[in-house]
């Protein structure tokens, strides 16, 4: 029989290993569906928000605040709701494991959120009709453009040192010199580019339709404004072999090349989309124009203010889209298209008259950067699109103008940047409730959407989800909800995709739990003061129960419980226990279903303790 009298004195070397055998584990080894990432700007790093039943206890409080490694800051004014520190990268692990204790009503991140206004102060803004007439600023509320999305502007270089384009501007080629600096000579270049992906709610200057995407310039056309198809040729080839995912082009001519055309269809086969103007020669026998009219390529038509075709702009069977470009033929008029021009003299300040810095121009070649602005921004929402696919976002969601559908004025009609944006956000999931019992085990199911990297999955007791909470991010497309509580519970579920875009909210489905499930039966604290390996587990019989079953875990997580009873019984035996700290809970079973786990309790097997001999002095 072993003593009850120990001493206190250890053989260190025994200590040390016996010790090194039960390191506690953390929440982050704990194994489970691993969290997709999320923004580090959509909730606030280390901070949940936990709601607990009102009888939740001090002590139960506490032991989950161990477990996971977690402190109280404050309480939420007036309320009962708590706001905890927990590990940082760790949140949304948490959350689902304490949104699945029964004792929890809710956990969630503490979710960052912002204004609405996304109408920059960029200070020429109100000029740019262009982009109210598109529905950019309401585009903007859901994405304002990737900086991992470039547009290559092909046509007579850029002001590198523009206030408004210099920090945009990647790596280019000028084929005009035949050396890498595109320099631009005439303006057109410069005033395109500030279109597509001005620096934007800069307080200077004007808004770009992609705030974040890249500007790739590259020199095709001299300071008159006129270049070869080599030369244009080599442009596209160097802007997809460079990482350019839109290809600009407004420019063009009434030949048909070849050379150009199989330089567009590589470009288009490595996953860039080729944009170019239709041309602005409507009233001068409307030629076809090219590269407009080439295969794999998007040709856009302009429009003005009072959204009628503007008189220059061509038309034509392979017309795409229209967008702004503007209504007159005149320079310096608020009907055409505010941007960008050189801060230096160049050809259309010296010879037209343009202003420097900023002015109006007007033409299909202004309508063609407008919507290389919106594929950008079509490729940020959702990365995962083939070129051929934003162009169709695009022209099924233009605002139809002219005859009803396709027209060779308008094609598809203007753009609208809204409609276009929402369209490329991953859909909706289709929501299903299975296994509908009485009682509170069910499972909510939903359908895979292609593109989609998680969900989440929000529960609510109203209908209109006033006040809901989420039950679940991750990667399943099934939920086991378990233990509910009586009622009417209300779900909805999200998709979001690698782009960080969210779809629109699910179907709502609702379930009633009219049957009380059974309580979680209280298991009593385990007496081991000795550590032996045999121990005795003990829990409360619960009326209504038919049975119950215990699960032990050699980690507090229960990431691979093993059953060790189930039966009718209300106390189980251990012997012959291995070495370590044990976790034990229970549930009961019974005909309404089982009830939830009961809370955790420990039980220490250690080995025998070997001690020094006393030594005797006389």
């Amino acid at each position: 029989m072993k003593t009850h009298f120990r001493k206190m004195l250890l053989l260190v070397t025994l200590f040390l290993l016996t010790a090194s055998l039960f390191l506690p584990t953390t929440p982050g080894q704990a194994a489970s569906a691993a969290a997709p990432p999320t923004p580090a700007d959509d909730f606030q790093a280390g901070e949940l928000l936990v709601k607990f039943e009102t009888d939740m206890t001090l002590s139960a409080t506490e032991n989950l605040l161990s477990r996971y490694q977690a402190t109280q800051i404050r309480a939420l004014y007036r309320s009962d709701v708590q706001l905890w520190n927990v590990p940082a990268g760790q949140e949304l692990e948490i959350v689902a494991s304490l949104n699945a204790n029964p004792a929890v009503v809710y956990a969630e991140p503490n979710y960052r959120y912002h204004t609405f206004d996304t109408t920059p102060n960029d200070s020429h803004f109100s000029k740019q009709w262009a982009h109210t007439k598109i529905q950019s600023p309401a585009a903007w509320d859901a994405t304002t453009g990737s900086n991992a999305i470039t547009i290559a502007i092909i046509d007579t270089g850029i002001d590198e040192g523009h206030p408004d384009l210099a920090s945009k501007i990647v790596a280019g080629y000028d084929y005009v010199d035949n050396d890498s600096n595109p320099h631009d000579l005439n303006g057109h270049g410069t005033h395109c580019a500030g279109i597509a992906a001005a620096i934007t709610n800069n307080s200077t200057g004007v808004a770009g339709s992609s705030w974040g995407a890249r500007i790739m310039p590259l020199r095709v056309l001299d300071a008159e404004g006129s270049g070869w198809s080599d030369d244009i040729t080599d442009a596209i080839t160097w802007a997809y072999t460079h990482g350019a995912d839109v290809l600009s082009l407004s420019l063009g001519g009434p030949s048909y090349s070849a050379s150009m055309q199989n330089a567009i269809n590589a470009a288009h086969a490595a996953g860039s989309l080729v944009i170019a103007a239709m041309g602005n020669d409507r009233t001068e026998g409307n030629p076809t124009a090219y590269p407009a009219a080439c295969g794999n390529v998007m040709a856009v038509a302009a429009t003005g203010p009072t959204d009628t075709y503007a008189a220059y702009s061509q038309y034509g069977s392979h017309c795409d889209v229209s967008a702004p470009g503007g209504a007159m033929s005149y320079y310096q008029d608020p009907n055409g298209v505010y941007s960008t021009m050189p801060t230096y003299d160049v050809y259309m300040t010296t010879t037209y008259g343009y202003y420097k810095n900023y002015d109006y121009v007007q033409g299909t070649s202004q309508a063609t950067p407008h919507v290389a602005g919106l594929a950008a921004l079509v490729w940020s929402v959702n990365s995962s699109l083939t070129p051929d696919e934003v162009q169709t976002i695009i022209q099924d969601n233009a605002t139809d103008l002219g005859a009803t559908g396709w027209d060779s004025t308008y094609g598809h009609g203007r753009i609208n940047a809204f409609a276009a944006v929402q369209a490329a956000r991953p859909a909706a999931p289709g929501l299903t409730l299975n296994n509908l019992p009485a009682e509170g085990d069910y499972v909510l199911d939903w359908n895979d959407v292609s593109d989609a990297v998680s969900y989440t999955l929000e529960e609510s007791t109203s209908a209109s989800f006033t006040t809901s909470f989420v039950r679940y991010i991750g990667t399943s497309s099934v939920y086991n909800v378990t233990g509910q509580r009586a009622g009417t519970w209300y779900y909805r579920v999200q998709a979001r995709n690698a782009s960080w875009m969210t779809s629109d909210w699910s179907n709502t489905q609702s379930h009633t739990v009219s049957t009380l499930p059974l309580n979680a039966p209280p298991l009593h604290n385990i007496l081991n003061l000795d550590k032996d390996d045999t121990f005795t587990v003990t829990w409360n019989t619960m009326i209504s129960a038919t049975g119950y079953i215990l699960e032990e875990s050699s980690n507090r997580y229960f990431d691979a419980p093993t059953q060790v009873y189930n039966d009718t019984g209300t106390v189980h035996n251990v012997t012959g226990q291995g070495l370590g700290t044990w976790h034990y809970r229970v549930r009961a079973t019974g005909a309404t279903g089982n009830s939830p786990w009961s809370f955790v309790k420990n039980a220490r097997v250690a080995p025998n303790e070997i001690f020094l001999p006393l030594v005797m002095r006389n």
